[in-house]
């Protein structure tokens, strides 16, 4: 197997320096919110009765881990749609839409911010640049820039950033400069801990991608950490090229767990990872008390991440550092370039093709 402690796998399976983007997310996120924190805003934002965050992929995740943010408390709904088109939209309403692209190339996304443009709804970008940019900026549509490198999914604090700082104005949700610096601290603090240069025997991220390499992943996050949930799932998949799938609590009760009991050979090479927020609800806080004893019941291995003691924003960024370090370690583990995405580039360019 590959040696994870041998630097020079780094040299030879990662030649683009995924391992350095993953490590400067704590200085990526102190970037976009003092970036963000300098934008001015329309004051009308803050009567919208609605944020829709539009995007996909890399750049969308975002918007699912910003709503974990705002929580049920929140007075204005945050929804993410990733999509062609964007559901229950009308002219003259107060809702606001959020196109979110680091490409600024998206077809899904591009054919969103059309649509939501031509019904006349207020707008925002967050883009890296692209199509989508040029026509934001022609547009005089309040756009907020991703200067990140790499791939859209290793820009994650900055869309985070700039996407929080912005609901922050306009009183979606409540950010601090003191959460804030709390959070980067808690993610440093990760780095620490799971980075390329901690060996294996005192690194928790190595250790579980040995663990899980060759098998199948299920994700299981709720209240704060749902979005965690869905990210972790999707670097699995694209760092680690590995089957993953995530779901989310309460729903998984009514409908997931009837299949824990079948198909014994699948049970035995399935591993269950249950991101639980380090505060719940009586009723959240039983139920992954009851999944961790469903699991255990059907012989299912599952491990359970507690979010460290703090903020939610700090529980999100340390969870965020760990899960894709270990995505990236199970890429190596595969003797795969965990930067590139051969499959995903395949399909698009299946999809351009005209038939």
């Amino acid at each position: 197997m590959t040696d994870l402690d041998d630097p020079s796998t780094y040299e030879r399976l990662d030649p683009s320096g995924l391992h350095l983007r993953l490590k400067g997310l704590p200085a990526q996120c102190i970037q976009a919110w003092l970036q963000a924190k300098n934008t001015a805003l329309p004051e009308d934002w803050r009567q919208c009765t609605e944020v829709i965050i539009l995007g996909m992929g890399g750049s969308a995740i975002a918007g699912n881990l910003v709503a974990d943010l705002a929580g049920p408390s929140s007075e204005i709904p945050i929804r993410v749609v990733r999509d062609f088109q964007v559901p229950g939209i009308s002219a003259g309403s107060k809702q606001l839409a959020v196109v979110c692209s680091f490409s600024g190339e998206t077809e899904e996304t591009i054919s969103m911010f059309n649509q939501a443009r031509s019904a006349g709804l207020a707008m925002a970008a967050i883009v890296g640049g692209g199509t989508l940019g040029r026509i934001a900026a022609d547009a005089g549509i309040s756009t907020l820039i991703v200067d990140a490198p790499g791939e859209p999914r290793s820009a994650v604090g900055y869309n985070l950033m700039l996407l929080g700082s912005l609901l922050d104005q306009i009183g979606a949700i409540n950010i601090t400069d003191a959460e804030v610096t709390e959070a980067i601290a808690a993610a440093e603090s990760m780095v620490a801990q799971v980075g390329t240069s901690i060996p294996t025997a005192n690194n928790p991220a190595k250790q579980l991608a040995t663990e899980l390499f060759g098998g199948l992943t299920l994700v299981y996050g709720g209240g704060s950490l749902s979005g965690m949930a869905l990210r972790w799932k999707s670097q699995l998949n694209e760092n680690g090229k590995s089957w993953a799938y995530a779901e989310l609590l309460p729903e998984l009760f009514h409908n997931s767990v009837e299949s824990f009991p079948g198909g014994p050979e699948i049970r035995e090479r399935t591993t269950a990872l249950i991101l639980k927020p380090n505060q719940t609800t009586a009723e959240l806080g039983r139920r992954y008390t009851v999944l961790g004893e469903t699991l255990d019941r059907f012989d299912i291995k599952n491990r359970v991440f507690t979010g460290i003691a703090g903020g939610v924003l700090a529980q999100s960024l340390s969870m965020n550092v760990f899960g894709d370090h270990l995505s990236y370690y199970m890429g190596l583990l595969g003797e795969i370039n965990p930067s590139e995405t051969p499959s995903i580039n395949a399909s698009k360019g299946r999809l351009s093709t005209t038939e």
